[in-house]
């Protein structure tokens, strides 16, 4: 497959191809492409104006535009965005008989409405597609009599450049398969490999089973849930290690937003600790690093309420309005962006942080169409997302072992680009709750894990619960536990068997994902995955809360015929028992008997 992308450049369509080219007398396109293997390929498109005088006017910039000959149409596939709900990364599956546009909401790149990863399938092959933008994309599928065109670029988008201006645009990573669940696999593999934090350390990143309980303490999100205000203070957090300990296979301590003045209701901006903490975040970090935890702490830096201290340091602000209570740093400003950096290095060295949370809960697309200026729309976006880049990389330069964790609201920029830089350790604000007959947590959770896991390798959330159910629903190589700890009745015993299994599975997460049903929302079915390893893995198994069926029969993927395994289960009270069957009878298919509702088994399994 031959990649091009394209442009209109005063009306005119001209199509690039890789490398650079010039498309007018001081206007340069540099569709920098890359093989990364024999089935996957990546490009990033850049413009600069090399000359003295403004270049002229460009529009409908397409860092892919590729027609795809095939004589019947494509079948699509993808996620819902994360809208904090049910439909949050639900799959989206449908024949392409008809132009299909999509970009996602308000200027996240996986928020509501759009999801940056799709595979199309056609003719006995998959490819599976991958947008760089943290911000407003767009993706156009376009049906012709002799195949169709795929189209990606911003939805913003008519500018002229300034003389020696560059800007650059979507990043799109393609991997090619056959049918579509082995494509999704390379897909997975690809970006585990090349284009995430693995890429960096060498080894998979340690995502954290982490004590968590900002949104239990000090944020609640339900009436009967009472604020505890002694947990947001030196000593509170000190008890809160304390807790973490006694739990047991905890490996990171973490404190959300609750540590600087005014706290996260009007205080966004400030970067000086609250009162509870007259010594700073080093007393903490030091007690947690002294009992075998990385510090983790939460920042949403790109954000300056008005009346905090980076609001009224910082001379320039995206604003919407005099009135409107929130402002953006203007990170595609060289001298803002520069200039928090040094502010995030200092926090992060002096506070001795091992895991940088960025937290981000406005939409950026009203703030950077209203600070667009005539006849330059879209430039702002273009500008702000490329210096969020630069200060990320200039973090991971600056700290070579920090871990970067993605959040807005949620999962709503989980786009290649971020994943290349970060993990996401809060794939939806589904976990801001406790399971309830609203927030169907449980079973939100096996959906997103079916879903997302077929495309990211890294993303956690948080429970409430230390039930094994609920553990089992949620984890993945981490998890975050807002766990009730300061309860005098807290079981104890009970969160340490739960961490203590995460613990032990976590590795699994590294081998290859397959679903053994459908996301659903149907509480009468059952829900399973597997994990694969080259001579092991692990397979959940999930009865749902209104399920009659009592046994049901999975069979199992990866699995030598000709072999033996030993398999291990582990029931819902952590009763662990072991059987030996042949690789065929696990092809065939095993059958699983769960006596409870909303129950639960794990079975690992290994070469006999």
């Amino acid at each position: 497959m031959s990649i091009t992308g394209s442009l209109c450049y005063n009306g005119k369509k001209i199509i690039l191809t890789p490398g650079e080219q010039t498309v007018a007398e001081n206007l340069v396109a540099d569709l920098q492409y890359r093989t990364v293997s024999d089935n996957a390929e990546f490009a990033v498109l850049k413009l600069k104006n090399t000359g003295t005088a403004n270049s002229g006017q460009i529009t409908a910039v397409k860092t892919l535009d590729l027609e795809i000959a095939a004589t019947q149409k494509p079948q699509y596939h993808s996620l819902r965005g994360d809208s904090k709900g049910a439909e949050s990364f639900m799959p989206v599956d449908f024949m392409l008989t008809e132009s299909y546009h999509e970009e996602p909401k308000g200027g996240r790149s996986s928020c509501t409405t759009g999801f940056p990863y799709f595979d199309l399938s056609y003719e006995g092959k998959t490819d599976v597609f991958a947008i760089g933008w943290t911000g407003q994309w767009s993706k156009d599928i376009i049906p012709t009599d002799s195949g169709f065109y795929v189209q990606i670029g911003l939805c913003d988008c008519d500018f002229y450049l300034l003389p020696g201006e560059e800007v650059r645009f979507p990043s799109v990573l393609i991997v090619h398969g056959e049918d579509a669940a082995s494509a999704r696999r390379a897909f997975r593999r690809t970006l585990r490999e090349e284009f995430s934090p693995k890429k960096r350390f060498g080894t998979d990143p340690q995502l954290p089973v982490a004590v968590q309980c900002f949104d239990r303490y000090f944020c609640p999100s339900s009436p009967d849930i009472p604020v505890d205000e002694s947990w947001a203070s030196e000593q509170g957090q000190i008890r809160t290690v304390d807790a973490a300990k006694k739990i047991g296979n905890i490996d990171t301590f973490w404190i959300d937003a609750a540590w600087f003045t005014k706290g996260y209701a009007g205080g966004v901006g400030n970067y000086s600790c609250s009162e509870g903490f007259p010594n700073g975040l080093r007393p903490v970090s030091d007690y947690a690093h002294k009992n075998g935890m990385r510090f983790l702490v939460w920042f949403e830096m790109e954000r300056a309420d008005i009346g905090t201290e980076w609001h009224d340091l910082e001379p320039n602000l995206l604003k919407i309005n005099e009135a409107f209570p929130h402002t953006l740093i203007n990170l595609g400003d060289a001298g803002a962006r520069q200039r928090m950096e040094e502010n995030l290095i200092r926090i992060i060295s002096e506070y001795g942080i091992d895991i940088y949370r960025q937290d981000f809960n406005v939409e950026s697309l009203m703030f950077w169409r209203a600070n667009d200026t005539e006849g330059r729309k879209g430039i702002t976006e273009m500008k702000y997302v490329d210096g969020m880049y630069k200060l990320w990389d200039r973090l991971l330069q600056t700290f070579p072992d920090l871990l970067i964790d993605n959040c807005a609201s949620g999962g709503r920029r989980l786009d290649l680009e971020t994943c290349m830089r970060s993990v996401s350790l809060w794939r939806s604000d589904t976990g801001c709750h406790p399971d309830s007959e609203e927030y169907r947590n449980t079973i939100w959770n096996h959906n997103q894990i079916l879903s997302l896991s077929e495309y990211l390798p890294y993303h956690a959330c948080a429970i409430w619960e230390p039930d094994a159910y609920t553990v089992r629903s949620t984890a993945t190589q981490g998890i975050a536990f807002n766990y009730d700890i300061f309860n005098p009745e807290f079981d104890f015993e009970r969160a340490g068997k739960s961490a203590k299994e995460v613990q032990r599975l976590k590795h699994y997460w590294n081998g290859d994902f397959y679903p053994l049903c459908e996301a659903t929302l149907d509480e009468t079915v059952w829900t399973a995955y597997q994990l694969a390893l080259p001579d092991s893995g692990a397979v959940y198994i999930f009865r749902r809360d209104q399920s009659t069926e009592g046994t049901m029969t999975f069979a199992l993927n990866a699995i030598d015929s000709g072999k033996q395994y030993r398999l291990t289960f582990t029931d819902e009270n952590y009763n662990s028992w072991e059987e030996t069957y042949s690789g065929q009878d696990l092809l065939s298919g095993l059958q699983i008997c769960i006596d409870n509702p909303r129950n639960s088994v794990v079975i690992t399994y290994e070469e006999a």
